[in-house]
C-alpha cells in the first residue's frame, strides 16, 4: 500500500461526524433526564425496604402479634429520620392479622414526571410476613 493510499483511508476515519455526536448527546440526555425522574423513587423504596428489615430485626420474637400502631409508630420514625416524605408511601401501610402470623404490606404506586404528560409509573410491593422475616420485603403470595 501507497502512502497516498493510507492518508486517503485516515481521512474518511476521523472520529464521529456532528451527527453522530448530536445523536450521542441526545442518548445521553435523555438516559440522565430517565435516572433524574425514577432515581428518588427507587431511593423511597430502598428506605421503605430497610425499615422493615429493621423491624422485622428488632421485633423478631413477637413479629406475629405486633399491632399496626407499633408499626405505624415505628416506620413514621424511621421515615422522620431518613427524610421520607411521600405521601403516597406514609399512606400506604397495611397490617394483615391472621391467626398463624401476620403479613406487613406497603405496597404503593408512584408517578413521576418525564416530560410533558408523558409519566412513568412505579410500583412497588413490599411485604414483610411473619413467618419469614428473613425473606422480608417481597410479597409471600400472590393476591
Amino acid at each position: 500500500m501507497s502512502n497516498v493510499s493510507r492518508v486517503a483511508q485516515l481521512k474518511y476515519q476521523a472520529g464521529f461526524s456532528a451527527g453522530g455526536i448530536i445523536l450521542a448527546l441526545v442518548l445521553f440526555t435523555v438516559v440522565v433526564k430517565v435516572a433524574y425522574a425514577v432515581a428518588p423513587a427507587y431511593y423511597d423504596n430502598r428506605l421503605v425496604v430497610s425499615a422493615l428489615e429493621e423491624l422485622a430485626e428488632k421485633q423478631r420474637a413477637n413479629l406475629k402479634d405486633i399491632r399496626k400502631s407499633d408499626v405505624t409508630s415505628h416506620l413514621s420514625k424511621f421515615y422522620q429520620l431518613n427524610n421520607v416524605r411521600n405521601p403516597v408511601i406514609l399512606k400506604a401501610l397495611e397490617v394483615d392479622k391472621r391467626k398463624e402470623r401476620t403479613i406487613i404490606k406497603v405496597d404503593y404506586e408512584v408517578r413521576s414526571n418525564f416530560a410533558g404528560n408523558l409519566d412513568f409509573v412505579l410500583t412497588f410491593q413490599n411485604h414483610l410476613d411473619s413467618s419469614k422475616p428473613d425473606e422480608c420485603c417481597t410479597p409471600s403470595e400472590k393476591k
